[in-house]
């Protein structure tokens, strides 16, 4: 069995292997669509949070309102997105994924997820438990990184 200092940096070798792969992916799912990164992490954000208003749209990928209305008005063209009022808000707009997005979308991702949920039958509840407990705490650390490289700290 390798020693915790192999392991540890193989697993720090395996994440960066990972990243560059999400990153290659996330390219081609977007050339696939037919749209810029940006507009790829919107609708990830609207499939993965429902219906979101611009305003939170902007918040969440950093962006500035007018820069989400450009961005959800390319989305709207290319038929993934449409606005939506908001039934608990009288003046707020929703960002709403269309049918013919989330049918592309489950699609495109219904192999690869069928593949992971396979995969994962390999792993006991206790490895599961602490895979997830170590990626949230990654994307917290990456995320209080990003906000300290931003001036938020």
């Amino acid at each position: 069995m390798p020693d915790r200092e192999a392991l540890t940096t193989a697993l720090g070798a395996a994440m960066a292997d990972l990243q560059a792969a999400i990153d290659a992916d996330d390219q081609a799912l977007a050339d696939h669509l037919g749209v810029h990164r940006t507009d790829l992490r919107c609708l990830d954000l609207v499939f993965r949070h429902g219906p979101l208003p611009s305003g939170k749209l902007a918040r969440m990928l950093g962006l500035t309102p007018g820069s989400v209305t450009a961005l959800v008005d390319r989305l709207i063209k290319a038929d993934y997105v449409h606005r939506r009022p908001d039934p608990t808000h009288g003046r707020r707009v929703l960002i709403v994924p269309t049918e013919r997005a989330v049918r592309t979308v489950t699609e495109l991702l219904r192999e690869r997820l069928a593949e992971a949920h396979a995969e994962l039958e390999d792993y006991s509840d206790a490895e599961l438990d602490a895979i997830v407990r170590f990626l949230r705490s990654a994307t917290d650390r990456h995320e209080r990184a990003a906000a300290r490289l931003r001036g938020e700290f």
